[in-house]
């Protein structure tokens, strides 16, 4: 908790407002979690793992691209069907890059909820509670900045695998669309919002996979639930006719809207990675989500004794 200290004690005597200073103590928190993360070799082996993806990527797959059109292609050296199709290579770009996001948002979410899932019981498990708790900074400021120290451990890595994916595109094929670059901040929304379920989670329960099925399941409610909201055939086949499909019906639309729109994140991911037009409803749609459990976690952190 150094940082915190020199940023709360070294800015002390100083004039500056109320809020300067919660950014002081917000930044030697996400600071503090960052270095956590390297020293218990979290963020280095998180980093291995993707560059041992981005090698792969850059040495596995060969390609001949004649006039545009992609002529062949090979897989760990053995060459690959492709019906002796012309393949525009704009459309090989967007299918990989849909494929990479596909893989980002399918493993990636899911690995980085259980990456961070210990940072908030850690914090407040008995001993670390009332050591963290004693430092001049209020408890809000401190859940606050150790959420933001997880999103930017996590936020690296996407950085670096959407960036480098994005690279080895561009050395291989010429192009490489901004849009995959928007698609991976998506995801990393995707991971925020559903993240603070498992803040919530570690808050009350003091336990790190509780706390990271938690999110894990905010993340997956959003998948279940949206055919029931989307679909109307859906309702008839689940719900019986009259008071029962009413009943279902306003149970589902409830919980549509309650929890993260994981479906829609995804599928703006999937338009923004073939560089088509995206609506950024579902996103406004899950900030409420994660608003109130950061609200709760704050409520329920500030009443608990530790």
């Amino acid at each position: 908790m150094n940082e915190t200290r020199t940023a709360v004690l070294g800015y002390a005597n100083n004039n500056i407002s109320q809020a300067q200073l919660i950014s002081y103590q917000i930044r030697g928190l996400v600071a503090y979690t960052v270095r956590e993360s390297f020293h218990r070799w979290t963020l280095v082996t998180y980093l291995i793992g993707i560059t041992f993806f981005l090698v792969l990527l850059s040495t596995a797959v060969n390609l001949d691209i004649v006039e545009g059109t992609l002529a062949s292609a090979r897989l760990f050296g053995q060459n690959l069907e492709i019906g002796g199709q012309e393949i525009p290579v704009d459309n090989f770009v967007r299918w990989f890059q849909v494929g990479i996001i596909t893989i980002l948002y399918s493993i990636g979410v899911l690995l980085a909820l259980f990456l961070t899932c210990n940072h908030i019981p850690t914090m407040v498990r008995e001993g670390w509670g009332g050591l963290l708790i004693a430092q001049p900074v209020s408890r809000s400021t401190l859940l606050l900045g150790r959420a933001c120290g997880s999103v930017t451990v996590i936020s690296i890595g996407v950085t670096y695998l959407v960036v480098g994916s994005w690279t080895v595109l561009r050395i291989k094929t010429g192009l490489g669309s901004t849009g995959f670059l928007f698609a991976g901040l998506i995801i990393l929304l995707v991971y925020s919002i559903c993240y603070s379920a498992t803040i919530l989670a570690g808050i009350i329960t003091r336990n790190g996979p509780v706390s990271g099925m938690a999110g894990l399941m905010a993340w997956i409610a959003g998948h279940v639930i949206y055919p029931f909201h989307a679909y109307t055939e859906w309702q008839a086949l689940a719900f019986s006719p009259g008071w029962r499909r009413q009943a279902g019906t306003a149970l589902a639309e409830s919980l549509y809207w309650t929890f993260p729109k994981s479906q829609g994140m995804w599928q703006v991911a999937v338009a923004a990675a073939q560089n088509e037009p995206v609506s950024f409803l579902p996103i406004l749609y899950s900030i409420p989500f994660a608003i109130l459990c950061m609200f709760l976690a704050c409520w329920w952190f500030a009443r608990s004794d530790y």
